[in-house]
């Protein structure tokens, strides 16, 4: 690997890194690209030769967030698991990276409605992540389950649901001030949910 390359692979890595850190402590809102320059031990000069501004360092945090999650993800239906099974290890991989990924990920809320450039790549990340959800629902209506809904339209509603109860759970630690999320349980209601709003066939719905 040429030797340019990886020292620019690793600056860039650095930047994420730092930026992930100050959107942790301060929030996106309130982060400067001098506060993660600064965090990064790099100049504000050589920021910008890998980034145009904090909305898209940020954009490419939550691009590697979803193609990490989404490998990971994948895992447990190409082993074939039991659709239960799976979908709670799949809710559970989300959940626990996305955790470990706060700083940034909480950042992607503020940033979406304050900034339209940055919405517009979040809406293609997102709609990356919900073309991975409509293969698996349309895999479950080949088996014969949720006939007749809207393939698309639920998987953007099921996305929506895990990210925004993640992003208030965790980032805002639940609906009550003060409060601790129990993390199983919280798992468990969004593993059924999503089970439930799949797996059903129409003898079953009367």
């Amino acid at each position: 690997m040429p030797r340019q390359y990886t020292k620019g692979a690793r600056t860039a890595a650095a930047f994420l890194e730092a930026a992930n850190k100050e959107f942790a402590a301060r929030g996106y809102l309130l982060t400067k690209v001098e506060d993660i320059a600064r965090t990064a031990g790099r100049s504000s000069a050589s920021f910008y030769n890998y980034f145009t501004d904090k909305a898209d360092v940020l954009a490419a945090l939550a691009q590697a967030f979803h193609e990490d999650t989404r490998a990971q993800i994948s895992v447990p239906y190409q082993e074939g698991r039991p659709p239960a099974e799976a979908i709670r290890l799949a809710i559970t991989i989300f959940w626990e990276t996305y955790r470990d990924r706060l700083g940034a990920l909480s950042g992607v809320f503020q940033a979406s409605m304050a900034d339209p450039a940055f919405l517009e790549s979040w809406r293609e990340i997102r709609r990356s992540a919900i073309d991975f959800i409509v293969q698996g629902v349309e895999r479950a209506q080949k088996d014969g389950y949720c006939p007749g809904i809207d393939v698309r339209m639920t998987s953007s509603a099921l996305s929506s649901m895990l990210e925004l109860s993640c992003y208030v759970w965790l980032a805002q630690g639940g609906d009550n001030a003060g409060s601790v999320v129990d993390e199983q349980a919280a798992i468990d209601s969004l593993a059924s949910i999503w089970y439930h709003a799949i797996y059903w066939r129409a003898d079953e719905h009367g």
